[in-house]
């Protein structure tokens, strides 16, 4: 599913150049197809393989490595919501509160699962972060956009709360034992861009793209972290390219997303050419992504790659 999820990061990221420099929206539109494509047929074989039996989606979610990544199905979802919107709102706001619920569902039940002791047995890295503390933030933009105000500040501040708690405990317990992370499970790292970026996004959403105080934070924290990373980028760097470097994607496009919207917001001299050169810079690591991907998948055969064990940590990587 990262796949399919830096896809549409990478379609919102391209929605809001088209709302700000007048870039082309089909850029975008093509991109959601891919990424509903992508989603599709992901989805499809997880069904095909169990997926529809309550008790194998039960243990899928308990899994104490994997649990989490259940809920990017539901993120996805929310940010296609988000983009149909301007085609058909009725559409759109059925389907956000469809993939909304099932996303409110999926982190409630990890939460409950880790409370009680789920990941006794599980290394923390900013993997989970996603389900509890950025899934509520995507829930708030696509609220926004789709004219539910209400909704999208109970979601934010979900968001907010438990960006607060898990954010404090997976920090401080990568400080404590970042060296013993897997190297193929280190890309998570970057997953800490997230919340600020995606949380940014909520409250600009939120605010008509106006720029206060607490959007400037957003952004403090968003550069900040970025240079953290900046900082991390040869502990995270992979001897050889597998599906994990997708991890990269939805960070870096949803950074994108946010520093378009805020050099919109500032209005500052040249910012319509520096929305363009974040615009084409993002664009090109997706690029590289594809091929490098395209060229991974032709190097080996179908069923070598289907058969091939992952390494230890390579799944939480992937997965994310």
């Amino acid at each position: 599913m990262s796949i399919s999820l830096g896809t549409a990061g990478l379609g919102g990221t391209w929605q809001s150049a088209s709302a700000t420099v007048s870039a082309s929206f089909s850029v975008s539109d093509a991109l959601f197809a891919l990424s509903a494509l992508i989603w599709v047929i992901l989805l499809v074989r997880y069904l095909r393989h169990g997926g529809v039996r309550w008790r194998n989606i039960r243990d899928d979610l308990h899994h104490p490595g994997q649990g989490f990544a259940l809920a990017y199905v539901p993120i996805v979802g929310m940010l296609s919501a988000g983009h149909v919107s301007h085609y058909n709102l009725d559409l759109a706001r059925g389907v956000y509160i469809f993939f909304g619920a099932t996303a409110a569902i999926i982190a409630a039940g990890l939460v409950a699962h880790w409370v009680t002791g789920g990941l006794d047995s599980a290394p923390l890295h900013p993997g989970y972060l996603l389900p509890v503390v950025s899934a509520p933030f995507v829930s708030s933009v696509t609220a926004s956009t789709l004219r539910y105000p209400e909704l999208a500040a109970a979601t934010f501040a979900v968001g907010i709360l438990y960006w607060l708690a898990f954010g404090t405990v997976i920090l401080g317990h990568l400080v404590a034992n970042g060296g013993s992370m897997p190297i193929p499970a280190r890309p998570t790292l970057t997953v800490l861009i997230i919340p600020p970026a995606t949380g940014g996004l909520a409250w600009t959403a939120a605010h008509h793209g106006v720029l206060d105080p607490i959007a400037y934070g957003f952004v403090g924290l968003l550069l900040f972290t970025l240079l953290i990373i900046a900082f991390l980028l040869p502990d995270v760097r992979q001897q050889s390219f597998h599906y994990g470097y997708w991890t990269f994607s939805f960070p870096v496009a949803t950074s994108t997303n946010f520093l378009i919207r805020w050099l919109a917001g500032t209005g500052t001299s040249g910012w319509q050419a520096a929305t363009w050169v974040l615009l084409a810079i993002v664009s090109a690591v997706f690029l590289l992504l594809y091929a490098s991907t395209l060229r991974h998948v032709l190097r080996r055969p179908a069923r070598a790659v289907a058969q091939e064990p992952a390494p230890a940590g390579a799944a939480e990587a992937a997965v994310v």
